[in-house]
């Protein structure tokens, strides 16, 4: 293969690479309903605001934020989980998606989301 052929094929490679990702990113948004939708945003706008988040760490937890949603939805939808049921698998979801997000923030961040978690709780 010569040179150049050489520089062209990593030259496509490259474009490929850098375009996949928001290739799938759309396909990924277009296949979340409005309402999920909005309610990440205005979930990341929360931690964001209340964290600090740098644009960086928004892109890392828009992913972890958009499955929590969606997994607590499709729960609360379960017409065969009871009351109690559903109530435990949130919790069970929260807290997974708390500790995914743990591996994002900075320790500060942390003490911080925990702080806010403990404020939202009922007494």
């Amino acid at each position: 293969m010569s040179k150049k052929s050489s520089i062209l094929t990593f030259a496509l490679a490259l474009m490929v690479a850098l375009t996949l990702p928001r290739i799938v990113a759309q396909t990924d948004a277009a296949t979340v309903d409005p309402e999920t939708k909005a309610k990440v945003q205005e979930k990341l706008q929360h931690i964001s605001s209340e964290l600090n988040l740098s644009d960086d760490q928004k892109q890392q937890l828009k992913p972890i934020v958009q499955n929590e949603v969606q997994q607590v939805k499709a729960v609360k939808s379960d017409a065969t989980l009871s009351d109690d049921q559903k109530q435990s698998k949130v919790q069970e979801i929260q807290q997974n998606a708390k500790s995914q997000m743990g591996t994002i923030l900075t320790p500060d961040q942390q003490k911080k989301l925990a702080s806010m978690k403990e404020e939202s709780e009922p007494k």
